[in-house]
């Protein structure tokens, strides 16, 4: 974890031989007060990261209450990220965290159909990827914009699992962004509000059989 993780951890390997040394040696109040500072150490990290996956749930709670579908969402944790997936009228969505602090990568993953594969992040120029279209161009004004992939396809596991696609894999579209408040209703539903968009027109775009990767 970004902020949670204690440098007491790497000690482990180096402590846990020193107190059976010491205590070998008759030195075993030595050996006894760095046991007690690993134990203490050890509930410290327990109850840091108990905080943090409290507060990352009420804010995905926050949210979804906010964004979703009523009875639709469900939040789940994974080892590298955690999820909301939810429905907003017709379409899926999952909204996760890629990662454990705040100011990890945020992704957003719509289920929508998607006419041709496309990848632009920011600072480029969607012309460069033959599309001029007023609805791609918007994502590059989105505050903490990273990247928008149009998957035509669904993904395969291994790809999935490898370059972090949370939710269902596809097909769809997928925004990366990164900022100071990832649980914000209205920034959501905005983002959720310009994927649509591009759904729409990617939905008129001429299919393509393999995707452009």
């Amino acid at each position: 974890m970004k902020r949670t993780s204690p440098w007491f951890i790497l000690l482990f390997p180096i402590a846990i031989p020193a107190m059976i040394v010491l205590d070998f040696f008759g030195y075993r109040i030595i050996a006894l007060i760095i046991l007690v500072a690993l134990v203490l150490s050890f509930a410290c990290y327990v109850y840091a990261v108990f905080t943090k996956f409290r507060s990352l749930r009420e804010g995905f709670v926050t949210l979804a209450e906010a964004v979703c579908d009523p009875g639709s969402w469900s939040i789940r944790h994974y080892p590298y990220h955690h999820t909301l997936s939810g429905a907003a009228g017709t379409h899926r969505f999952h909204y996760s965290l890629l990662g454990h602090d705040e100011r990890a990568m945020f992704q957003l993953f719509l289920e929508c159909p998607v006419g041709r594969y496309l990848f632009l992040e920011a600072g480029e120029d969607p012309a460069q990827h033959g599309d001029e279209s007023p609805q791609v161009r918007a994502f590059l004004q989105i505050p903490g914009f990273r990247s928008l992939t149009a998957l035509p396809r669904k993904v395969p596991f291994f790809r999935r699992f490898l370059g972090g696609f949370a939710g269902s894999g596809g097909p769809g579209l997928v925004l990366r962004k990164q900022v100071d408040d990832p649980f914000s209703p209205p920034a959501v539903k905005r983002d959720l509000a310009l994927l649509l968009d591009v759904a729409r027109v990617s939905a008129d775009a001429p299919r393509q059989e393999k995707e452009g990767t």
